[in-house]
């Protein structure tokens, strides 16, 4: 409720016990210090001044009460400041109704004050009008359901493309998935929170009119109002701040209106100005388009500002060049921040190097972070020791989750100990190029034939993952001991 209310401090007499006929300010000179500038004004001396008729003291003392929690008396104070034409105790009021969440009823304290050229009190107006607007967008929609398993982290891309730092594992084709490049974000904005919502909560921790912080929110708020003059103005205002956090998001706008091309300038320009993820998302882009060095660049510039999926994306971008010990380094940092991606990669780089156990112990840590790459790199060492049935619940898992690689491992899996109907449920939802679609399996069991004609067009195409099935289903008659080998790891 405070965040309107406290103003800054300066210097200034503690006790504020002077009086007319003392050397020191008079009390209403106090009063008029601590209502302009915040400075600092006794309780007792306010509520003195409060009940001799000084109105800018009713507000002051009304606002001393309801920071210390009384709010029935401080309504009544600040009323009466209103009543007698007060300004500021009308945006106090407001914002009493707004942490309450009567929105239209701070709107109503906070308009006439705001139509009067109060800065305070149209950046309050705005903000009242766009939590209202939230609000009432939250109670339209009814919330989804929760998650049954925690999802991986959003800033993943998941698997490297084919080439990339990915290793093999069996039966997948990129089993022991490296955890490759991570996209730009921003950690101070929620995925679910609007631009709107965004830009009144950033309103709330800044007052000063002049701050680019508040340009910014303002500019988003007039777009949203569709007072596209005043978003021009606001935006000019903020980019021209040189601000690093506003020419990030300026950057992230553009990145999404106008993608990578149009967007890299003004990222660069966020970056150089020291924005870490700024500097992590030029990274990857510039990565994407072959610029290794300069990707190289703007990673470390983002680890050393300690941003840790740089260390990650560092990491790949060396290991894929050769340079393990360098990898390893970046991969340890990232895990030392409790980085699962980070670990996970530290498993297929140990592997890399034959250390197969403290691979094995760093996928484990990963998989219990909720890494699903790790899941699959992790149920691939358990295959490759003919653990079929220490493997199934992690591809599973890591199946349930959409990992495309721990799905067709499963249906391996599942077909191998003759759950011939549910491997076909799974091999449907594998994004796999097929030539024609599978018929509907018969109602008395599965149609491994169906499976089968499934998996030919890959296999006929190149597909070592789909031949290897293909293989084993051709085989089931016999049992699972009949199957082929899994596919040595990388």
């Amino acid at each position: 409720m405070s965040r309107w209310w406290r103003r800054r401090k300066g210097p200034g007499s503690d006790d504020g016990r002077a009086t007319r006929g003392s050397t020191g300010p008079t009390r209403d000179e106090l009063v008029e210090a601590a209502y302009t500038y915040g400075l600092p004004i006794t309780e007792d001396l306010a509520r003195q001044a409060a009940e001799a008729g000084n109105v800018k003291a009713m507000t002051v003392y009304g606002i001393s009460l309801g920071n210390g929690g009384a709010l029935t008396e401080a309504e009544e104070w600040l009323q009466r400041a209103r009543a007698a034409g007060d300004p500021m105790a009308s945006v106090v009021l407001g914002t009493i109704r707004l942490d309450r969440g009567d929105h239209a009823e701070a709107e109503r304290y906070f308009r006439p004050v705001a139509e009067a050229g109060n800065v305070m009190a149209r950046q309050a107006l705005e903000e009242a009008r766009a939590l209202r607007a939230a609000a009432e967008r939250a109670a339209a929609v009814a919330p989804p359901a929760p998650a049954t398993e925690s999802a991986p982290s959003p800033d993943r891309t998941g698997p490297l493309p084919a080439g990339g730092a990915a290793e093999t594992s069996p039966l997948s084709a990129g089993g022991a998935a490296e955890n490759g490049p991570a996209g730009g974000g921003h950690a101070s904005a929620s995925a679910s929170e609007s631009a709107v919502e965004w830009a009144a909560r950033l309103l709330l921790a800044n007052t000063d009119d002049s701050h680019p912080h508040v340009h910014l929110a303002m500019a988003v708020l007039s777009v949203h109002e569709g007072d596209w003059n005043s978003a021009r103005t606001y935006f000019a205002a903020a980019r021209d701040s040189g601000d690093p956090e506003v020419l990030h998001w300026i950057a992230l706008m553009r990145l999404a209106e106008y993608g990578p091309e149009e967007a890299l300038p003004s990222l660069r320009r966020a970056a150089d100005a020291g924005h870490p993820a700024a500097q992590h998302t030029v990274g990857v882009l510039l990565a994407e388009a072959g610029e290794t060095a300069e990707a190289e660049r703007y990673y470390r510039l983002a680890v050393a500002a300690g941003h840790v999926d740089s260390h990650v994306n560092l990491g790949v971008l060396l290991r894929q060049r050769g340079d393990l010990d360098g990898a390893e380094a970046q991969y340890r940092r990232a895990v030392e921040a409790g980085d699962a991606g980070g670990m996970n990669n530290l498993g297929n780089l140990l592997r890399q190097r034959g250390d197969t156990a403290a691979a094995e112990e760093w996928w484990r840590r990963a998989a219990d972070e909720g890494d699903v790459d790790a899941l699959v790199s992790l149920g691939a060492v358990l295959a490759e020791r003919d653990d079929w049935e220490g493997a199934e619940p992690l591809w599973r898992r890591a199946a349930q989750q959409g990992h495309a690689a721990a799905r067709l491992n499963l249906v391996t899996a599942l077909i191998r100990r003759g759950a011939g109907a549910e491997a076909e449920q799974w091999l449907r939802t594998v994004d796999l190029p097929v030539e024609a679609p599978a018929p509907a399996p018969p109602s008395d069991g599965p149609d491994l034939a169906a499976v089968a004609a499934w998996l030919s067009g890959p296999a006929r195409a190149g597909d070592d993952d789909a031949r290897a099935a293909l293989d084993l289903l051709d085989g089931t008659g016999a049992g699972p001991e009949e199957g082929p080998d899994p596919v040595p790891g990388g």
